[in-house]
């Protein structure tokens, strides 16, 4: 099984006056779906950037299976807010465009990604340019090309948040059924506390000031999903609701103080 982990991980932005966050740990390992949610500047990017090597800790260690995580790497791929596509290229052409910068050949790049493309439900959509998309097929398309590396570990920062509701909902299906066909570890920030409850294993509520974690929660929705429970039941259940008025008074406790 691999892991991610973060070990008393501390981040302090240069010119800040105090860290981003402090002295935070967690895991994630390989089919595990682990969520950081909490108000806005509680560092939940902050340690999401810590797991990509995109932000060096001041404090702390963070790894993969005991290895020094010093930069990004191909066992962790990212999906942003932000589709960060190419909008010269096609369909296709982005979603392979990392593999051709690792030098796949042009056949074995096309096939995989087809493969993935039909993964996330855009099976013949290669050739468009992206400019012909929809927001929630454009972030299908950087969905895509994150798989397309075969990563152990996906990175997500809101993917979603840009979303209308209903393309929402459909994405958050999607992120289920592909992380229970691959058995990908995934850390994903979002805001939305359904969103969390519904996707997570685990969910790390974090406050800031600075960031930290609060809260733990342990949850199994997602897999009642990926075993064939209907999303509509599942939100239904008052197991779900409780867990939804718990989730939501663990973020939002002291805001007011």
């Amino acid at each position: 099984m691999t892991k991610l982990t973060l070990d008393n991980v501390t981040v302090h932005y240069e010119g800040q006056p105090q860290p981003a966050v402090v002295d935070t740990s967690l895991s994630v390992a390989s089919g595990e779906f682990v969520v950081l949610t909490g108000r806005s500047g509680c560092g939940k990017t902050s340690l999401l950037n810590v797991a990509a090597g995109l932000v060096a800790p001041a404090g702390g260690r963070a790894s993969v299976n005991g290895l020094p995580i010093a930069e990004p790497g191909a066992d962790r791929a990212v999906v942003f807010q932000n589709d960060a596509l190419f909008p010269w290229l096609t369909v296709r052409d982005n979603v392979a465009f990392a593999l051709r910068m690792r030098g796949v050949p042009e056949a074995e790049r096309r096939d995989r990604s087809d493969a993935v493309l039909t993964q996330v439900k855009l099976e013949g959509y290669g050739d468009r340019r992206i400019w012909e998309l929809s927001g929630g097929m454009r972030q299908r398309v950087g969905l895509a090309r994150a798989l397309a590396a075969e990563p152990d570990f996906l990175l997500m920062d809101e993917p979603l948040g840009a979303l209308d509701a209903l393309t929402r909902e459909r994405m958050q299906t999607l992120l289920l059924d592909i992380w229970a066909a691959s058995g990908v570890g995934v850390l994903m920030v979002t805001h939305g506390i359904e969103e969390a409850l519904l996707l997570a294993t685990t969910v790390f509520v974090m406050a800031p000031g600075p960031g930290r974690i609060v809260k733990r929660i342990e949850a199994d929705f997602g897999r009642r999903y990926a075993a064939g429970e209907p999303v509509r039941s599942i939100k239904a259940d008052a197991v779900f609701v409780l867990a939804r008025a718990e989730l939501a008074d663990a973020i939002f406790e002291g805001e007011l103080a």
